[in-house]
């Protein structure tokens, strides 16, 4: 049964007498053709062939900054201009384009700071061949066409547009179909209350419905894939027994480096590594626990000074949210076991590339519970990983400032080999000292930005911000 659009396009064939139709022969609008075509595609009676086409568009309709000099002199009846006056006439990113020109094309002398033209109404090929490449295919340009293509390309006075040859073919069963005369009958494609009511229906030719008809493929909203990562994990980890906890983004070095047993000397605390806050630039600290920081500091680094604790930054790690959360608990909390993490943005003053942003995600975990040992941190990172999709895991040794002893995980990926994706250790009891805790802590971290670029085949991290419409619908 043929739906009577479907028969509309078929006697385009048979009144037309052609076996094959450019989409622009038939006059109905572009998206309806198609579905109509995918309808007929999907019955065998018609194939639809598609060709990419390169066009050439002018995008800057503007005179070449060459010919606005030559205009100028005409107009106050000189042949030379010196070439600081330049300014007067061009823009300022014109100027070296049109002395690279003149030289090029030697319409007019450089020397001495001036410009000196023996012929105001100069004959230049390059205007020529960009009026006539306007709306050109670029399968039909000669070899010279080509040539001044890419010079007027880099001009900024081209580009290149793709466009879509779409062309309806019919099948050795269409052209069998059209040989009978094809009859268009009106149909009732949807039943109202005014229809049912006159009992037109009774009489009148009712579409069949098919559940198998192709349609226009759509693309409804939908999570960012960094969040949908984001949402994974912490699914995962709530589903593992831990608890999520958060801490302000904007931290003191107290919280960001002190309490974590890092020296106040320590290179990460530099600029090139941590963005300090101008302004407010001090924020507050505990002081009871602060003291108790210093003790351990001076003990072992022999270094402590209150205002470098009290320097505001924009936090490098979210492990200051679990270490804060430690810290908060009370004398009866401290005797039971603890599972928490912290899944948000960090900062850091990295030069951007490939594998490196200024600000991204992290998500740090810990353990805290009576005789953990390294052997639970080992499975409990290994179940985390199984979870995410990752099969194959190894650990090799790794030196992490707050910990001892420490980890890195390792995963395997086919044709890539194993990859570091996340670092762990035990929390060294210098750390703990001062907050008040004897038991064991177990601790990790890792980065978003590794795993997205892991989970979504991605070479480049920037691919995961650049807000590409056809990369966020496929993915």
């Amino acid at each position: 049964m043929l739906h009577i659009d479907e028969k509309r396009l078929l006697k385009v064939f048979q009144d037309k007498g052609k076996e094959i139709l450019d989409i622009n022969e038939v006059q109905l609008p572009k998206e309806k053709i198609m579905r109509v075509s995918l309808w007929l595609k999907g019955k065998n009676l018609l194939d639809i062939e598609e060709k990419k086409r390169e066009k050439v568009k002018v995008v800057n309709k503007k005179p070449f900054p060459e010919r606005k000099i030559a205009n100028y002199l005409k107009e106050i009846g000189k042949n030379e201009i010196e070439i600081k006056e330049l300014k007067n006439i061009l823009d300022k990113e014109e100027i070296n384009a049109a002395l690279g020109a003149i030289k090029r094309k030697g319409i007019a002398k450089v020397e001495k700071g001036k410009i000196i033209f023996d012929n105001l109404d100069y004959y230049d090929e390059e205007e020529e061949i960009l009026k006539r490449l306007e709306g050109k295919y670029l399968d039909e340009l000669s070899e010279e066409e080509k040539k001044y293509l890419n010079i007027l390309k880099k001009r900024g006075y081209l580009d290149i547009d793709e466009e879509k040859e779409i062309k309806l073919k019919l099948t050795e069963k269409g052209k069998e179909l059209i040989k009978e005369p094809i009859v268009i009958e009106e149909e009732i494609n949807q039943l109202n209350r005014e229809i049912i009511i006159s009992g037109k229906w009774r009489k009148a030719k009712i579409r069949e419905y098919d559940i198998k008809a192709p349609t226009k493929e759509i693309y409804p909203a939908k999570l960012h894939p960094l969040t949908r990562i984001i949402r994974e994990v912490k699914e995962i980890l709530l589903s593992m027994g831990f608890k999520e906890v958060k801490s302000p983004l904007v931290e003191t070095e107290f919280w960001n480096f002190d309490v974590l047993f890092e020296p106040q000397d320590h290179p990460a605390r530099e600029m090139h590594d941590t963005f300090f806050l101008k302004y407010p630039c001090k924020g507050e600290v505990p002081k009871d626990l602060l003291e108790r920081v210093k003790e351990v500091h001076l003990k072992y680094w022999r270094i402590f000074d209150k205002s470098v604790s009290e320097r505001l930054i924009l936090r490098t790690h979210t492990t200051a949210a679990t270490i804060r959360y430690l810290a908060s608990l009370e004398e009866d909390e401290k005797v039971k076991p603890h599972k928490v993490f912290c899944i948000d943005r960090v900062f850091r003053n990295e030069a951007i590339d490939y594998k490196h942003l200024p600000e991204f995600y992290q998500c740090d975990g810990i353990i805290m519970a009576d005789n953990v040992n390294f052997n639970n941190l080992i499975g409990v990172l290994r179940e985390f990983l199984k979870r995410l999709g990752f099969e194959k895991v190894r650990f090799r040794p790794a030196y992490f400032p707050f910990t001892e002893p420490s980890l890195e995980a390792e995963i395997y990926l086919e044709n890539k080999g194993w990859l570091e994706i996340l670092g762990a250790g035990i929390f060294r009891p210098e750390l703990l000292e001062p907050l008040g805790i004897k038991k064991p802590v177990l601790a990790w971290g890792i980065g978003f930005s590794r795993l997205a670029m892991l989970k979504y085949g991605l070479t480049d991290i920037r691919d995961l911000h650049k807000n590409d419409l056809n990369w966020l619908r496929r993915v």
